[in-house]
């Protein structure tokens, strides 16, 4: 019979090489009691790594808050509990944990913390916070990730200078990385130099053939240039070696349109639904749910049916907690009311549903907050058109106070932006 500490190592072992399975049939027969008691928290914390990888987020969680009870310093596990709470969505609870675990970690430990932590302010749309925690990581330890998501911040900035400079620093730690190649090139395509962002993408294909990224965003550059058939084949490369990459299928569908194959562009959307529904990289849903419902209301006017593709933008904008700026954008060209004279107002509102109408992972919260921004002739039309897009069982409270900006001439009116729906209790 294998002393305990034994089958922790080997448990270990197997983890590393990717046997989930059975390192965690080997957890289980561990008698906790006959450990030595510090392995108690580095096997709960084991665990708890072999649960998230397994898709067992709260058990995984149970592990994770059982090692931070055991040593309340153990900043592994209050990341890794940071990170399971990010991949639930509770955006609020996985930023809690983050601070925790800075606050006890060594400043030549925690660049990998604040990495985290500006993935959850980013995917939450708060980018100057997560620049600000990606810039503190390259301080603290320099490395090709801190400087990748740097110059992620900057793109999402419109800021391709400062994109550039980033993402070849990033290649400069680690030339052989092929999503810091298609970071450079995404640089060089935000700067429209189409030839410089395809030679990145060709090199990242060749350090890593199954590169799903590098096609999509050759893809792009090509569509950018209208060369939409061109583009096309380039996504039907990147789908045979990323069968779930829905990003191509959004590029594809786009292309299609573009090219007047409406019916296959459609064709194409409901395919990527499928996919979205049972695979693909999740944190990249939220953008691309947005862009399918654009397209396929794009789609749909095209062939003459506008209400149905009106209905399909406010049904989209009404379920998501997310801004949607695809579907805002389509909406407005849509509805094509143009004003003489307008203003942009700034409207906060708050909102309460008695029950959550879809999924809890598709839907707002029961009770959350939200600011829009619309252009309209008064401040009443501009909470008219508000409404349209919340749902329409919620119970709508707008604050007394409403922003303003200077009149503007000849300007089409609508929902120009829209911040995501932020709980509350």
């Amino acid at each position: 019979m294998k002393p305990e500490a034994d089958k922790l190592r080997e448990a270990l072992h197997l983890y590393r090489e990717g046997d989930l399975t059975r390192a965690e049939m080997l957890l289980e027969s561990i008698d906790i009691d006959e450990l030595e008691p510090d392995l108690h928290v580095e096997t709960n914390y084991l665990w708890g790594l072999v649960l998230a990888r397994r898709g067992d987020p709260l058990e995984a969680a149970h592990r994770f808050q059982l090692c931070v009870k055991q040593e309340p310093r153990f900043f592994p596990a209050l990341d890794a509990w940071g990170n399971v709470l990010a991949n639930l969505g509770d955006s609020r609870g996985a930023i809690e944990k983050y601070k925790r675990a800075l606050a006890v970690a060594e400043r030549q430990q925690s660049a990998h913390i604040l990495i985290n932590y500006g993935h959850v302010l980013l995917r939450a749309g708060y980018t100057l916070k997560a620049l600000r925690r990606f810039r503190e990581a390259w301080q603290r330890e320099g490395g090709h990730d801190a400087a990748y998501n740097t110059g992620l911040c900057f793109l999402k900035l419109r800021r391709p200078r400062g994109a550039l400079k980033w993402m070849t620093r990033a290649v400069e730690i680690a030339p052989d990385n092929a999503r810091n190649r298609v970071g450079v090139g995404n640089a060089w395509l935000a700067r429209k130099r189409h030839n410089e962002a395809r030679e990145q993408y060709a090199r990242a294909l060749q350090l890593d053939p199954d590169c799903a990224d590098a096609h999509y965003n050759w893809a792009v550059s090509l569509a950018e240039q209208g060369e939409y058939a061109k583009a096309v084949r380039q996504c039907k490369q990147g789908l045979r070696v990323n069968r779930d990459g829905f990003e191509l299928l959004a590029q594809q569908a786009y292309c299609l349109r573009q090219m007047g194959a409406y019916d296959a562009a459609l064709q194409t959307g409901r395919r990527m639904k499928q996919i979205m529904e049972t695979g693909g990289n999740p944190e990249r849903k939220p953008v691309f749910l947005d862009v399918l419902a654009a397209n396929e209301a794009a789609s749909l006017r095209s062939l003459g049916k506008s209400q149905q593709a009106r209905a399909r933008l406010l049904a989209h904008l009404r379920e998501s907690v997310h801004p949607c700026p695809y579907s805002l954008a389509e909406l407005r060209y849509h509805d094509r009311r143009r004003l003489e004279t307008g203003r942009r107002y700034e409207l906060t509102l708050t909102v309460r549903l008695e029950r959550v109408p879809f999924g809890e992972d598709e839907s707002p919260p029961r009770f959350y907050h939200r600011t829009y921004w619309v252009i309209a002739e008064t401040p009443k039309e501009a909470r008219r058109i508000v409404r349209e897009l919340e749902p329409p069982e919620g119970e709508l409270r707008f604050d007394a106070d409403v922003g303003s900006g200077p009149k503007l001439a000849d300007v089409d009116r609508g929902v120009v932006e829209r911040s995501p729906a932020i709980p509350y209790e």
